[in-house]
């Protein structure tokens, strides 16, 4: 798959040409999103381009690249059922979050532990869908304790069919957009390839967490194939 990251390469400059970063400059606020670090953080809009396939022969995962083709995420799925749990891993493989299925939960919930979970390890978020919740909603992210809280910190809404989805913080800011990838003006990409246009400030590797946990939570009502 030699070709891949020079054909990712070139739809990232594209995507830099049709969406060019708005700069701001880094203040308290800014950091204040940053849940896993601050090197996953920029100052200016940012579009990563997210591939549901892995690297790696034979395993199940996702592979993300930045503007410039290089990759900044990887989600190898080695466990043995790769439907309860994922793992995130930043370009050189170095564990950044654990995602596991909370089991015995009425609702479909997954919660994220930071690097390699360890026993007795409480979560850094939760995502969480309800079915009580508007259609338009497909799930609600929690940071930290879910049960000290009464609303979501952000929550995910639009359509995970056609991979067209928009996160807002507690504010009704936008934080995050998922939508296909756009090669031209008139060429859009399947749904095995979209775009993830992070804000400027928030955390990318916490958003790649929260994006991955909503595929699994999502992924079954379209298809038996998690990937």
């Amino acid at each position: 798959m030699s070709w891949l990251p020079r054909l990712l390469s070139w739809l990232g400059s594209y995507s830099s040409e049709i969406m060019p970063g708005r700069i701001h400059p880094k203040d308290p606020h800014l950091l204040s999103n940053v849940l896993i670090g601050d090197r996953f953080c920029n100052d200016s809009v940012i579009a990563l381009t997210v591939w549901k396939h892995s690297l790696v022969f034979s395993c199940n995962g996702f592979t993300v690249f930045d503007p410039d083709g290089k990759i900044v995420f990887k989600v190898d799925n080695y466990y043995s059922d790769p439907n309860d749990h994922a793992l995130l891993m930043d370009d050189a493989g170095n564990p950044l979050l654990t995602m596991q299925r909370k089991r015995f939960s009425l609702h479909h919930e997954w919660e994220a532990f930071i690097g390699g979970k360890m026993d007795g390890q409480k979560p850094l978020f939760v995502v969480k869908r309800r079915f009580l919740l508007p259609t338009r909603v497909l799930a609600q992210i929690y940071v930290g304790s879910i049960n000290k809280k009464s609303h979501p910190d952000y929550q995910i809404e639009g359509s995970y069919a056609k991979t067209s989805c928009t996160v807002y913080n507690s504010s009704r800011n936008v934080v995050v957009e998922m939508r296909r990838k756009q090669v031209t003006s008139d060429i859009t990409l399947g749904g095995d390839v979209f775009s993830v246009i992070v804000q400027p400030g928030y955390d990318q590797a916490f958003v790649m967490g929260f994006i991955v946990m909503l595929h699994h939570i999502m992924a079954p009502n379209y298809s038996r194939s998690m990937y």
